[in-house]
């Protein structure tokens, strides 16, 4: 069985279309769960959340509570919850695709020796708006897109995106589950950091496709500084429990990251797409501005 488990807090806006996207899957009703972890939300989630149950009687749901706020808190509960031998996390925004649940199943089955695997993420932007004209493939991470082609490969440098995830049980087992100390941002990426040092290969499988909501508010230049902040800060916690020289190789990669920013913000200006250079060099001043001032912007 998979388990798909949303962790919703304050997404009335959303969650109802989140959770409708699961109950049209093609796959078989017995082949997975949904379960709804519900961190301790003050607006309409509840009753969103049991209207739905109600009305799909057909569908095996389980709803719980996580008292502890924070992400990786609601994730773990999942994990805790989930009857299923993989473990499937959407957010409480995202649409998944009808074939979502039969294209996760399929490739569980045909990369055993895979113990992880994650999908495209494409973002819709407000009510249909257009992608900003500063976004291009090098930032878009802040705005949890993932879009690396057609074609079903392993993840190397790069992991999964949150909002769209998937496990076998057996990885949280064997080595752990996510790291309640980064309760904001990075706990994902801790998963796969973890994953990797014990030789866990991660699969990219573009068919594993969800759709993302992103508000007005996340593509404002307020909000990108910030996230920009949280994500270096996330890191810098992150490595706070390796060795000394994780964080200096980091800030390293920082500057190496800083300096091709900036010589990106040429190429783009040369080409009349100064937006793009700009933005790619504001996200890494703003990521190293993080990195050095985690306790201060680690929350989002």
């Amino acid at each position: 069985m998979i388990s798909v488990v949303i962790c919703t807090y304050n997404r009335e806006k959303f969650l109802p279309e989140a959770l409708e996207s699961l109950s049209k899957q093609t796959a078989n009703r017995q082949d997975f769960e949904i379960v709804i972890v519900n961190n301790n939300s003050t607006d309409q989630t509840e009753p969103i959340s049991q209207n739905f149950i109600k009305q799909h009687p057909e569908l095996n749901i389980v709803y719980t509570i996580e008292p502890n706020q924070g992400l990786s808190y609601a994730r773990n509960k999942g994990i805790a919850t989930a009857k299923g031998d993989i473990i499937a996390f959407i957010d409480d925004d995202a649409i998944a695709r009808n074939d979502y649940v039969e294209q996760l199943q399929g490739h569980f089955d045909n990369y055993p020796e895979y113990g992880a695997l994650g999908g495209k993420v494409i973002p819709i932007y407000g009510e249909g708006e257009a992608e900003p004209p500063w976004m291009s493939k090098y930032i878009q991470g802040v705005v949890s897109k993932v879009d690396y082609g057609n074609e079903t490969k392993p993840f190397t440098k790069k992991y999964p995106a949150g909002c769209n995830m998937a496990f076998r049980k057996s990885v949280f087992k064997k080595y752990g589950t996510f790291n309640t100390d980064l309760v904001y941002r990075s706990d994902d990426k801790y998963i796969f950091h973890m994953m990797k040092s014990h030789g866990v290969k991660v699969l990219y499988v573009p068919e594993v496709f969800v759709n993302h909501h992103i508000d007005a508010y996340r593509i404002q230049p307020e909000f990108i500084d910030k996230i920009s902040r949280s994500i270096g800060a996330s890191e810098r916690l992150r490595l706070s429990t390796e060795p000394m020289y994780k964080t200096v190789l980091k800030f390293i990669e920082y500057l190496y990251k800083f300096t091709g920013a900036i010589a990106l913000y040429f190429m783009f200006l040369f080409k009349g797409q100064e937006p793009k250079g700009r933005y790619c060099v504001k996200v890494m001043r703003h990521t190293i501005t993080g990195f050095f001032n985690a306790k201060e912007f680690a929350q989002l």
